[in-house]
């Protein structure tokens, strides 16, 4: 067996999914990927134009890219989020 036989595909982790994007987005940590600050998503500086993108409040790169469109949203995160799990009150 190889490592291609060890994987299953994404529905297996679609509850897990669900519970993450379903988080209050303001109090989600982030650490950022030039600068290593860690701020919450709510401290972020938000830009909008023809979408939204939220930047850094210490450096002012890309955290968050957001383009709504009339079926869906193309979202693209950048960096590293902390997302605490439903019903776990432990800081990371």
């Amino acid at each position: 067996m190889d490592a291609s036989d060890k994987h299953v595909d994404g529905n297996a982790e679609a509850g897990l999914l669900r519970d993450i994007f379903t988080m209050e987005f303001t109090t989600i940590e982030r650490i950022c990927q030039s600068c290593g600050d860690r701020n919450p998503g709510g401290a972020h500086r938000s830009y909008i134009g023809g979408g939204i993108v939220l930047r850094c409040p210490n450096c002012g790169d890309v955290a968050l890219r957001v383009v709504q469109r009339e079926r869906d949203c193309v979202l693209d995160l950048r960096g590293t989020w902390i997302v605490a799990r439903p019903g776990n009150d432990d800081n990371v």
